[in-house]
C-alpha cells in the first residue's frame, strides 16, 4: 500500500471520530470502559429539564399520583441499584401543600431492570388555574458500579392545573345572591334534555323552574330567553345576557338576566345571580 493512501485512510478515520464527538443524543453518558450512567428519563426528551404538566384539578380532597421516571443507561446489574435524590431548595413547589413524596429520598432499580420511578402526589385542591409551582428533583449518588449522569441527573417538573368541565359537578344544592334582594337557596339537576344544561329551582326566590347551558370549551353558561311560571302563577320571561361565566373548579357561575312579565312584557327585574356551590 502507498503511503499516500495509508495517509488518506489515517485522515478518513481521524474526520470521522471529530465528527462523532459533536453529537450528544441523550443516553449516551456510558463510558468506554462499559460503565453505565443514571439520568431522570424526561431531562432527556425534547422538554428539556423543565417540563410543564397540567393536572385536572378537582376540589375532591383527593391527590393526583404521578412519578418521574429513572433510566439506568448501559448494562443491566445483576443487583437492584439504589438511586438516592434530593428535592432541591429552590423548589417552589412546597411539601405538603402542593405535592406529596410517595418514594422517600430513593430509588430502586431492580435487578435486570433499566429503570425504576420516583412517585409523588400532586395536592390539585390546592394549585388554581394560573399558577405554577416548580418541583426540582436532583439525583445525588447511587451504587451498583453506576454514575450519576452530569447533563442529565437534574429535572424539574412544572406543575399547573386545569378543572375540566364536568355538568355532574354543578348539579347541587347553591347559595344564590341577588344584589338588592339578598341569598337564598337553589337546586339544581342534570337537565335530560340537554347534555350541557341543568335545570335550577326557586329561580328569582319565587318557585321558577329554569334551564341554563354551559360551553365546555369555554367559560360561558347561557340562560335562553325562555317562559317561567312563578310561584304566582303568572307567567314571566326569564332572559340572560352577557358576560354570564362559569368555574369548573369551584362549580360556581355567575349570570345577569332580566324578568318580564310575558302578558305586557313589563319589566319587573335587570339583575345577576351568582350561584354558589353548597
Amino acid at each position: 500500500m502507498k503511503m499516500k493512501t495509508i495517509y488518506k485512510i489515517f485522515t478518513f478515520v481521524g474526520l470521522l471520530a471529530v465528527v462523532s464527538a459533536c453529537f450528544d443524543d441523550p443516553g449516551t453518558d456510558i463510558l468506554l470502559n462499559n460503565a453505565a450512567v443514571i439520568e431522570i428519563n424526561e431531562a432527556t426528551t425534547a422538554g428539556g429539564l423543565d417540563v410543564s404538566k397540567s393536572y385536572n384539578r378537582v376540589t375532591d380532597g383527593k391527590r393526583i399520583k404521578d412519578s418521574i421516571r429513572v433510566n439506568l443507561v448501559g448494562p443491566q446489574k445483576s443487583q437492584a441499584i439504589t438511586v438516592n435524590f434530593t428535592v432541591e431548595p429552590t423548589s417552589t413547589a412546597v411539601a405538603g401543600t402542593h405535592y406529596a413524596l410517595i418514594t422517600t429520598n430513593t430509588v430502586s432499580i431492580a435487578a435486570n431492570s433499566s429503570f425504576g420511578f420516583i412517585y409523588f402526589e400532586v395536592i390539585d385542591d390546592n394549585i388554581l388555574p394560573g399558577e405554577i409551582w416548580k418541583l426540582k428533583i436532583k439525583l445525588t449518588s447511587s451504587d451498583g458500579s453506576t454514575t450519576i449522569s452530569s447533563k442529565y441527573g437534574e429535572f424539574t417538573r412544572s406543575i399547573r392545573t386545569l378543572c375540566s368541565f364536568n355538568r355532574a359537578n354543578f348539579v347541587g344544592t347553591y347559595s344564590t345572591l341577588e344584589p338588592g334582594y339578598g341569598t337564598y337557596d337553589n337546586v339544581s339537576i342534570a337537565d335530560p334534555a340537554n347534555a350541557n344544561g341543568i335545570i335550577i329551582n326557586n329561580f328569582w326566590d319565587f318557585g321558577g323552574v329554569v334551564k341554563y347551558t354551559f360551553n365546555p370549551s369555554s367559560t360561558a353558561v347561557t340562560l335562553p330567553t325562555q317562559d317561567v311560571v312563578m310561584g304566582d302563577g303568572v307567567t314571566y320571561v326569564v332572559a340572560g345576557s352577557s358576560p354570564a361565566t362559569y368555574n369548573s373548579c369551584t362549580y360556581s357561575f355567575v349570570v345577569p338576566y332580566t324578568v318580564r312579565r310575558k302578558s305586557d312584557n313589563a319589566l319587573f327585574d335587570t339583575n345577576t345571580h351568582t350561584f354558589t356551590k353548597k
